[in-house]
Formats: structure tokens, sequence, C-alpha cells
């Protein structure tokens, strides 16, 4: 939502954090068949902030956590703010092992045929192989209901493990999974130099994440 949960002297701060998604939960605040949610891996010193669009139940990685609700929507859906398109960057280990140059990775980049229109184009290539598996890299500029999922289907393609590595600016890194992290002023910014151009990025309230915050409570 808009509505902050910092004010000083008048003036409206956000809080932004990200975390490392495991697989094997669902992104919100409750599930009615009682499984593990994202908020279960959120520390008890991190403000309980709304998260910025969702990862499926199976797949890991970067998730924002924010209440700055105006970049929270430049950033799902950059239309609505006439702003640039914002790239998600997925890894997928996928089954069989292929090929660098084996059509169906190219063909991963060709428009799903949806009932609410066609997707937009994806860009994939190869990036490693394993025993069995290769992994590949598809970077999409909009959030389809499962569309990585959907592609991979429709070129029978197996995946084994999928993983966002980063949404526009915010890069996974080394972020341990299950792990959250304060963003840094810097990516803040960077945040709205992305979505919003020419919007200045709000006061930033702090996460306390010092060893002395983690062991308080």
């Amino acid at each position: 939502g808009d509505e902050p949960l910092h004010h000083s002297q008048g003036l409206a701060l956000f809080s932004y954090f990200v975390l490392n998604k495991p697989p094997g939960c669902i992104t919100g605040r409750g599930d009615p068949e009682g499984r593990s949610t994202v908020y279960d891996h959120v520390p008890a010193h991190f403000p309980p902030l709304p998260h910025v669009g969702r990862l499926d139940y199976n797949t890991e990685g970067l998730l924002l956590f924010t209440d700055d609700g105006r970049l929270a929507r430049a950033l799902l859906d950059p239309e609505q703010h006439d702003g640039p398109a914002i790239e998600k960057v997925y890894q997928v280990k996928l089954r069989p092992r292929l090929h660098p140059d084996d059509p169906r990775i190219e063909a991963l980049e060709r428009p799903l045929e949806l009932s609410e229109g066609p997707s937009r184009p994806a860009r994939a290539r190869w990036v490693m192989d394993r025993a069995r598996s290769s992994w590949i890299e598809i970077v999409l500029t909009e959030g389809r209901h499962r569309q990585v999922r959907r592609l991979c289907e429709r070129e029978d393609l197996q995946i084994v493990k999928l993983r966002r590595v980063s949404l526009g600016p915010l890069d996974l890194g080394d972020l341990r999974l299950r792990w959250c992290r304060p963003l840094t002023p810097g990516e803040q910014r960077a945040c709205y130099a992305a979505a919003l151009p020419g919007v200045e990025a709000p006061a930033l309230a702090p996460i306390d994440d010092s060893p002395a915050a983690r062991t308080a409570r």
C-alpha cells in the first residue's frame, strides 16, 4: 500500500528489503491449506512489508518487499506509468541436456498465445551444462502467470529448478537461500531511476540488520 510504516516530522519514510525465497512456500500472508509462506522467512526484526509481485510455490529467488506502493506498481506494470520495461532474469535448470545451439532455446523466445493476448517476447540463452541437465537464462519484461514454466512446457522441457536472480537493477548476488537483506540507498535510487525516471526517490527508513538487532527478539 501507499501508507508508510514510518513518519518523521511529517516526512514519509519507506522501507525496502529482499528475500531469497526458497522453493516450497507461497508468496502471500497466509494459506488456507496451511502451507509455508514467504513471511515465515522474514526475520522478526524486519518490518512486515507487502511483497511486490509473486513467485510460484516451487520457484526460488529474488522477492522484493516494500510499503512504497508507487514504486511497487511501477516495477510490476510499467505501462501504467509510461515507464520503461523492467527486466526480470531467471536461471532455469532443464532436462534433457541441451546443446548451446539447440533450437528449443531460441523457441523459448516466441510469445505465448494466451486468452488475454500474446505475451511479450522473451530472451533466452544457454549458460552451462551439468551431467544430465543444462542451465539456461530467460529474461522477461512482464509478469504473466507461470510464464517461464509455460514457455518450457510448450517446448517439452522439464524444469528441475527455477530461480529469479534479478528484478530491474536489483540482483540476488550471494544472498543465501531463506535470508533477507535491506536495500541500500543506492539500490533504492536505482529502482526509481529504472521504473520511475525523473521521479526523486523518497526518504528511506533504514532497517537495522545488525547482529544486535538479530538477537534482540
